[in-house]
């Protein structure tokens, strides 16, 4: 069994403070179903440009972006990174590429529960933020980033070479304005602290630095945005109340006009603004009513279970759980609990949440599954002392199933 990363001497030392270098104790993220997620990601992109989707694929040339990057893009031809940037390469005359993926993992649960157990240990120490992290993923021969200097503002920097190796460049200071227009990187090198990070080893930058970065040869690193500064609550509290405000409000294609007031308003009348004043008086409504709050409990159970890593991979695809199967806690799933004002048990696993049984139901269903031996459905449901509360157990167990948090056991995996 792999030994776990241990995080508490990285964030009593590093955390905000410093970059580091460090040896993970074997593969987070294995680097052929890394490149497979990959081709899957690019395969619309083959086809056309998708805008506003992700995940998102990007290609550059040299400093450029290619609008339509079309067959240069992994395919299932490409057998491996190596076969991929070869053919690229190939392509372009030996020009320096980079592949960039936007969210590469949210239609890869595997993947994705690889990378937020491995987090976990580290948000575990530091708390879990009211914003979500941001995931991406580099790959190709790239002499230097496409895009120079890269920070994404009040973020630190974790990042994981999974195949090559990556130089990278750190300024905590630049001398260009603004910092995306900075050049003549080589006349500032002698200022920068230059780390080379192999395949098997992460790199964490601060929040405070800015970097380049540089591909020696064929590589493939996963990046992890995480929000330090500047995550206020209110921009949680904001995107709510946006979504909220939208679902009362239907947008028109028109911009509203209204007319133009007087100078002075004839007998002390004055200029009114409906749709702007309508707007408004409903945003005074919803911040006084409870489901602002309660939606704001939900998001939260939902980020919390799954390491603020978002978005989530979907549910999968479940056929009806019968008296006679026999399901277990999938290992490594948390399950989080929160008890809203109304009364309802907000439950959530792998970033899903729903509604739950009540407490005294639910702590005997937990203690039930805490075992290692798989239960039958009929037994668990039976744990409910009424017959409407087994059906919202067997709901439960159900919804559990769909989400990952609870394996269904076949005779072979007993």
């Amino acid at each position: 069994m792999q030994r776990a990363f241990d995080w508490q001497p990285f964030v009593t030392k590093h955390w905000e403070k410093t970059p580091a270098r460090l040896t993970l104790p074997g593969p987070i993220l294995p680097a052929e179903h890394v490149f497979q997620a990959a081709i899957s990601a690019c395969a619309p992109f083959r086809h056309g440009t998708r805008f506003r989707a992700l995940p998102d694929a990007r290609f550059f040339v040299e400093a450029a972006r290619l609008a339509a990057p079309g067959t240069l893009l992994p395919g299932e031809d490409d057998a491996s990174l190596g076969d991929f940037a070869r053919r690229a390469s190939q392509h372009l005359g030996g020009a320096s590429f980079q592949l960039h993926i936007e969210q590469p993992f949210m239609f890869d649960f595997a993947l994705w529960n690889a990378l937020r157990g491995f987090l976990r240990g580290l948000l575990e120490r530091v708390g879990v933020p009211v914003l979500p992290l941001a995931t991406d993923l580099l790959l190709g021969r790239f002499s230097r980033g496409p895009q120079g200097v890269s920070k994404r503002p009040h973020h630190s920097l974790v990042t994981l070479v999974l195949q090559g190796r990556l130089r990278v460049r750190l300024w905590k200071q630049l001398w260009g304005t603004p910092a995306n227009e900075t050049e003549d990187f080589d006349h500032h090198l002698d200022k920068a602290t230059t780390v080379e990070v192999n395949a098997g080893e992460l790199l964490y930058v601060p929040s405070h630095y800015w970097q380049l970065e540089e591909a020696q040869g064929d590589c493939m690193a996963a990046r992890v945005w995480i929000p330090v500064k500047g995550s206020r609550p209110t921009d949680a509290v904001k995107d709510v109340l946006v979504s909220l405000l939208e679902a009362q409000h239907a947008h028109e294609e028109a911009v509203p006009y209204h007319p133009y007031p007087w100078r002075r308003p004839r007998k002390g009348a004055r200029a009114t603004i409906p749709s702007v004043e309508e707007a408004a008086a409903t945003l005074h409504t919803l911040t006084r009513e409870e489901d602002v709050q309660q939606v704001l409990r939900l998001i939260w159970a939902r980020r919390v279970s799954a390491c603020a890593l978002e978005p989530v991979p979907p549910p999968e695809q479940s056929r009806p759980l019968t008296d006679t199967d026999r399901v277990r806690r999938t290992p490594g799933a948390d399950l989080i609990r929160m008890k809203d004002p109304s009364g309802l048990w907000i439950w959530a696993v792998n970033g899903h949440a729903f509604p739950g049984p009540d407490a005294t139901t639910g702590q005997r269903l937990l203690s039930a599954l805490s075992s290692d031996e798989p239960s039958r459905v009929d037994a668990l449901c039976n744990l409910a002392r009424s017959a409407p509360r087994r059906e919202a157990l067997r709901a439960t167990l159900t919804a559990l199933v769909r989400l990952r948090g609870l394996q269904v056991i076949t005779g072979a995996e007993v």
